[in-house]
């Protein structure tokens, strides 16, 4: 049961029932995350739906900055999830299929065997990473984004968005977004990283 004393949940509460969709609907991926809880993140994701295309309504703010925990089990230290704090950066989920398939198209372009040869090791190193999220339809859009055709558009973008969470937050704060195909790959995300952080702490 959530706690009744705050409205985000104690490490139990969300290791313990984190793994039931409609939990993670009503208690982790909500209108007001912990790290906007002073101030309006229908507000910021009004503008970040502005700067994107991207409807307002598939804009959600994951990570410990969505109920002041962590679920990167890396993290995790003396038996607890890390805390949101003043040196967390921002995980914000973008669901847009349109740009999640041109992103997966671009990609696939990229990851053609005539040209894998010829990439730089930027690009290696990001797709490295990102290839074992695409079962989880999620594209990691800051590190891809100059190999997108929809990149430059984007970066402006991504730094008035960032721009904006420093003003909300009232410090600089480094956002991190990612594109998911649909809500179901957001909530699936989320669950798994509860998942993993119950296997770390057994």
């Amino acid at each position: 049961m959530l706690n009744t004393l705050s409205p985000y949940p104690k490490q139990s509460e969300l290791l313990d029932e984190g793994l039931h969709s409609d939990w993670l609907d009503r208690h982790f991926l909500r209108s007001d995350p912990f790290a906007f809880k002073r101030t309006s993140f229908r507000e910021f994701a009004l503008r970040s739906s502005s700067q994107l295309n991207i409807d307002p309504n598939g804009i959600f703010c994951v990570g410990s900055g969505a109920v002041g925990l962590s679920l990167n089990p890396d993290k995790i230290d003396a038996q607890l999830l890390r805390r949101f704090d003043d040196a967390s950066d921002l995980d914000i989920a973008l669901i847009s299929e349109v740009h999640f398939e041109r992103a997966w198209r671009n990609l696939r372009e990229l990851a053609y065997p005539a040209v894998v040869g010829e990439m730089e090791q930027t690009l290696v190193k990001a797709m490295g990473h990102q290839r074992s999220r695409f079962f989880d339809g999620a594209i990691l859009a800051n590190k891809l984004l100059p190999y997108l055709d929809f990149g430059q558009e984007w970066v402006s973008a991504l730094t008035n968005i960032q721009e904006s969470a420093a003003i909300h937050l009232s410090r600089e704060v480094e956002v991190n977004c990612w594109i998911y195909r649909d809500y179901w790959s957001v909530r699936n995300y989320v669950a798994k990283g509860v998942l993993r952080c119950k296997e770390k702490l057994q």
